[in-house]
């Protein structure tokens, strides 16, 4: 019996003295591999690596993203000034074609009332006539400097003829088509002072405004304008004067 125990108690020596070589073992082959060699290593490095790439991706998207959409914009507003300009144009040839069409209407009229000799004075002496009509076909033939020398000498040499007021209002137009603004102005304002009872003086304020107008008086150009609409409201310059106090609301806006 003894002996048996005594067997019993080396083999758990011998079997205790294997377990701890094994684990010495263990612990220096544990030892002897490099941390990143490691698998939990290896894969965790390849996720952070993976995310880093990610991250670049879409920090280089957000960047083209803000570039298109900063081309975008400018492309919007290159576009609002293209359409600017196309309407600023359209505008300029409206006016020069609603203003040649005016010119040739009024000079249509005015020779259909000199051929039956009839003006608001009166009969028409014979050598202001011909000086007028001088002038009148000069302007009707768009021959403008002509018409300006025509209209300035007529004025001059014929301050008493009942064809004054004409002779200043059209010299008033020929300005304007020139764009000389100020000049017509002072024209348009001088026919009003020195013809106050002629029948041109609703047109020579309609067209004094539009002076105004082109000269960027917009508060001056309102004040003729609303004056036309007040003194003369059933003259065809009253219809043209609500016209353009309406886009002087509309372009203010």
């Amino acid at each position: 019996m003894t002996a048996l125990i005594l067997a019993l108690s080396r083999g758990s020596r011998r079997v205790a003295a294997l377990a701890a070589g094994s684990a010495v073992l263990l612990v220096a082959a544990c030892s002897l591999t490099k941390p990143e060699e490691e698998p939990a290593y290896v894969k965790a490095t390849a996720v952070e690596e993976r995310v880093d790439r990610i991250e670049h991706q879409s920090q280089a998207m957000l960047d083209m993203q803000r570039e298109l959409e900063a081309a975008q914009a400018e492309l919007r507003r290159l576009r609002g000034d293209l359409e600017e300009t196309q309407h600023q144009a359209k505008t300029a040839r409206d006016q020069q074609h609603d203003l040649y069409a005016d010119l040739d209407k009024r000079i249509a009229a005015i020779e259909a009332r000199l051929q039956t000799g009839q003006t608001a004075g009166g009969a028409v002496a014979g050598n202001d006539h011909d000086a007028y009509q001088v002038a009148l076909d000069k302007l009707k033939m768009k021959d403008y400097p002509g018409a300006e020398k025509a209209l300035r000498d007529f004025v001059a040499s014929y301050p008493q003829s009942p064809l004054g007021d004409n002779a200043l209002y059209w010299l008033g137009e020929t300005y304007y088509v020139e764009r000389r603004y100020g000049d017509a102005l002072d024209a348009f304002q001088r026919m009003i002072r020195e013809h106050p009872e002629s029948r041109k003086v609703p047109d020579a304020l309609l067209k004094a405004g539009y002076a105004q107008y082109e000269q960027k008086r917009y508060r001056e150009s309102r004040e003729l304008l609303a004056r036309v609409l007040q003194s003369y409201p059933g003259s065809p310059a009253a219809t043209d004067a609500r016209e353009r106090l309406k886009r002087l609301d509309a372009e203010q806006h």
